[in-house]
């Protein structure tokens, strides 16, 4: 007798795939707030100045899924393969105002509110938001200082006191706050040593050097000068700056405040210069730029007396330390040297060399440098007054 056993059939328990909705962590809902900038992705309503609450919102703005929370029928845009912890992640949420948030879950308007629509809608808003904020309160700088001995007594450069400066015109480039480094340059001997022009010229080519590979790089957008140094090696330092890249000079106040540095934000006495030119037929001629203080005859070399001479002076007015006392004084005087260079050219033809004897502050010192158009206009050598004389100590061309 054969007994004929029955197989009951296996029974599988059917998988469960919904995706259940996760809570958005409070880190993530701040981050959409600010790079929405308080403001509804969609209308642009803003949000941070009303009290709208339920049960999931934040005061007068709710973060939004855009692939649905969940997976469910009842879910908006909820058929998606992303699993819950990446509907949760940023790049799938919004931040609206009540309303438009009603508006994209209601029934009746979701085949217009798609993923990829509000997908491009809520990048559109946040690459907005970036760039009309893209105002800095402080642009970053990097800082330039120099210092040297300058009649045997060392200049020293106060941090504090250009901190105070750069924020004053609205910069910073001090401590943590700097992204594109700071360069200091102290210039070894002083002006009494034989030896300390060709060093200072070495020091200062080696830092040309550093800048024009970090603008090559893209490091750094502009510089900030703060210079104390004999004006032979300001003018030579100025021909070394990059006229493409944006400097901004700064003078020191004969003060100890910390505001020695800053410029003032009036014009205040704005000088007007004249320039006075002695023809000749040499092809050397002797310019003097008297700001500071007059360049006396008698402490000029014989060498230079029966040359051509060009001279600038502040009309109207004697030269007197602070002559140059805002940057529309720095920038008048900038556009005199130019156009005394562009009249040598023009009724000087034949000069090849320039003798410089310069009563100035460091700015324009440094202007000199920097508005010499390099193998175009003739050789500027720079005279130092040692004792009771002139002499010359560094030249500038190329």
């Amino acid at each position: 007798m054969t007994t004929q056993l029955t197989k009951k059939p296996i029974e599988v328990t059917e998988r469960d795939t919904a995706v259940l909705r996760k809570d958005v962590p409070e880190s993530t809902r701040l981050r959409l707030w600010a790079k929405a900038a308080g403001r509804c992705v969609l209308c642009a309503t803003y949000l941070l100045d009303a009290a709208d609450w339920s049960w999931h919102a934040i005061p007068h703005g709710q973060i939004a899924h855009i692939v649905g929370a969940g997976s469910g029928k009842e879910s908006p845009r909820g058929d998606s393969a992303l699993a819950a912890d990446e509907r949760a992640d940023e790049e799938n949420l919004m931040l609206l105002c009540y309303s438009c948030h009603k508006r994209i879950d209601d029934k009746a308007y979701r085949d217009q509110y798609t993923v990829q629509f509000l997908t491009a809608k809520k990048l559109l808003h946040e690459k907005r938001v970036r760039q009309v904020t893209d105002f800095a309160t402080l642009r970053p700088t990097s800082v330039v200082t120099v210092s040297a001995d300058v009649r045997g007594t060392r200049a020293p450069i106060s941090l504090p006191q250009v901190a105070e400066a750069l924020r004053h015109d609205g910069y910073t480039g001090m401590g943590e706050d700097t992204r594109n480094g700071a360069f200091t340059i102290h210039l070894p001997g002083n002006d009494n040593d034989g030896w300390a022009w060709d060093a200072h010229r070495s020091e200062i080519d080696r830092f040309a050097a550093r800048i024009a590979e970090a603008v090559t790089a893209g490091d750094v957008e502009s510089l900030s000068v703060f210079a104390l140094a004999p004006i032979p090696s300001l003018v030579y330092l100025g021909s070394k700056l990059d006229d493409k890249t944006e400097t901004r000079l700064f003078a020191r106040k004969r003060t100890d405040e910390v505001t020695a540095w800053a410029w003032s934000h009036g014009d205040g006495n704005v000088p007007a210069f004249d320039t006075v030119m002695c023809a000749g037929d040499s092809n050397e001629a002797a310019i003097l730029v008297e700001l500071s203080a007059p360049v006396r005859e008698e402490r000029l070399p014989d060498g230079l007396r029966n040359l051509p001479r060009v001279t600038i002076t502040p009309r109207g007015q004697p030269p007197r330390p602070d002559l140059l006392g805002s940057r529309a004084a720095l920038e008048l005087f900038a556009l005199a040297w130019r156009d005394a260079l562009a009249r040598i050219e023009s009724e000087l033809p034949i000069v090849r060399v320039l003798h410089l004897v310069a009563a100035v502050p460091a700015p324009a010192a440094i202007t000199m440098g920097r508005h010499r158009m390099r193998a175009a206009q003739p050789n500027i050598v720079v005279y130092q007054l040692r004792t009771e004389a002139y002499e010359a100590a560094m030249e500038v061309g190329e």
